[in-house]
């Protein structure tokens, strides 16, 4: 149940991301960039590789019909099939794409199984340290987080 006090610690926990993430900005222009490593929002601090600029100069100059329209709901297919396949031999298991379901971030992808898999109360296994959101998203579909 969502209490107020529930409301405002999460409120304040919520915050301090935001506050952690914005002194990261200040940082890294007082220091430069290259020397601050900002963890607090999970955003890449890596550039992609040339292929991936390659491949979409590309798809940009020859684009095909139809690609600006809503994908099925569990992702392309062929998709799907290439991160089964990667998965299969990283883990040396079979995973069929049809295992895969895509979804926009972690964050959408945690919502989405727990929404479908947590009953009131079931609690959900956390190691430390997290993404302080996560307690959110369990608590949100009646989970308790156990750290």
């Amino acid at each position: 149940m969502m209490t107020s006090q529930y409301i405002e610690e999460a409120l304040t926990k919520a915050s301090f991301i935001r506050k952690m993430f914005e002194q990261g900005i200040e940082l890294k222009k007082k220091f430069g960039a290259e020397n601050v490593f900002d963890f607090s929002l999970g955003n890449p601090d890596l550039d992609p590789p040339k292929e991936f600029f390659e491949v979409l100069r590309d798809f940009i100059q020859n684009p095909a019909k139809g690609v600006h329209g809503y994908m099925p709901n569990a992702g392309f297919p062929d998709v799907r099939e290439s991160v089964a396949q990667k998965v299969s031999r990283d883990q040396q298991i079979n995973v069929p794409g049809s295992h895969i379901i895509m979804t926009c971030g972690a964050a959408g992808g945690m919502n989405a199984i727990f929404k479908t898999i947590l009953e009131p109360g079931d609690e959900v296994i956390v190691p430390r340290p997290c993404f302080v959101e996560y307690g959110f998203y369990i608590h949100n579909h009646g989970g308790e987080m156990v750290r």
